[in-house]
């Protein structure tokens, strides 16, 4: 059993990461992001999934922009261009983008 809520809250920084598990190979993590810019990527043979828990977290796609806020989620396909960003703070599940 893994509790994240201390480490959430203790979180410093733009950018936190807390390991949660792997299922299959695909890796799930608590996020932390706070004024964070994130630059653009791929994940070639993964999907990725975000899960906003508190704050809003904004997905920058190769087309479009997607806003997500608590109890909402999104799913990048593998392939697809993408950036996150996040104006305040942000505490989120995200599960794959592997590669």
């Amino acid at each position: 059993m893994t509790t994240i809520f201390p480490q959430l809250e203790a979180a410093k920084g733009p950018f936190t990461a807390v390991p949660l598990s792997q299922t299959n190979g695909i890796p799930a993590f608590a996020r932390v992001m706070e004024n964070f810019e994130g630059r653009k990527h791929v994940h070639i043979s993964t999907d990725e999934t975000f899960i906003v828990l508190s704050g809003v977290v904004y997905l920058d796609l190769e087309s479009s922009s997607v806003r997500l806020g608590p109890g909402e989620s999104y799913t990048v396909r593998a392939g697809v261009l993408h950036s996150s960003r996040v104006p305040g703070r942000a505490e989120l599940i995200v599960v794959g983008g592997k590669d």
